[in-house]
């Protein structure tokens, strides 16, 4: 992908902040992980080698969802919400994934099994095609998104984390370290017919490291446009 093709930008604005986003959508790098899954750590290095990406934010977007339903096997995961087990079976119901398990990828709202060639784990290429910019606007715990379009959309909007470290003691991964990044810490959906819609963070900004949202025709999981970046 060429700067023709998408550009991002963020600037700076009294007690907040402005992303925006136009050309072609970012490749949204969704993974299902959870830290009582022995094949898991792997799968979570992968994603963290994303950081130094070049196009990280402009051109791709990881999202870590922890899920909950291997708590049982003997390690709650911290990270781990029922609701991000609720969206993989979601993807399940509407055929975007095969079946629910772990470690799990979606790339641009398709099920991505080429983690799993050991000979080649290049990521598919991006074939979205460019639409108007998108942009995001923080001002304290508030967040508006907006987008020109008559249509109604759905928006929705993904707080993520970084830099985490979790020793195991009991579960499959007993005796590990484990490090996790990109970690969906909280994520909100909304639907609009005027292209604005307006979010708001309850938690505590100070542990939030990045933000990344994104459109979509309302009931459907094709992204129209997306913009994410780091929150100072």
């Amino acid at each position: 992908m060429t700067a023709l093709l998408a550009l991002s930008v963020v600037s700076s604005i009294s007690a907040g902040q402005i992303w925006t986003h136009q050309g072609q959508p970012a490749q949204v790098v969704e993974l299902f992980t959870s830290e009582g899954c022995s094949s898991c750590p792997p799968a979570d290095k992968y994603v963290s080698k994303l950081q130094t990406h070049n196009e990280l934010w402009n051109g791709i977007i990881p999202i870590v969802y922890h899920v909950d339903y291997w708590d049982y096997l003997g390690w709650q995961d911290k990270f781990a919400k029922p609701e991000f087990s609720q969206l993989q079976r979601l993807y399940q119901a509407y055929d975007v994934v095969s079946s629910v398990y772990t470690p799990g990828f979606v790339v641009d709202g398709k099920e991505w099994r080429g983690y799993f060639n050991w000979v080649n784990r290049n990521l598919p290429d991006n074939h979205q095609a460019e639409a108007n910019q998108l942009t995001l606007v923080r001002k304290g715990q508030k967040f508006e998104l907006k987008f020109a379009s008559s249509q109604t959309l759905d928006a929705t909007i993904v707080f993520l984390s970084n830099d985490q470290t979790t020793i195991i003691r009991s579960g499959e991964n007993k005796g590990k370290t484990l490090e996790h990044d990109f970690i969906a810490v909280a994520r909100q959906q909304a639907r609009s017919d005027d292209g604005h819609w307006q979010f708001e963070y309850s938690g505590d900004l100070e542990h939030i490291d990045a933000v990344a949202a994104w459109v979509t025709p309302a009931g459907r999981f094709e992204r129209i446009q997306t913009v994410a970046g780091k929150i100072e």
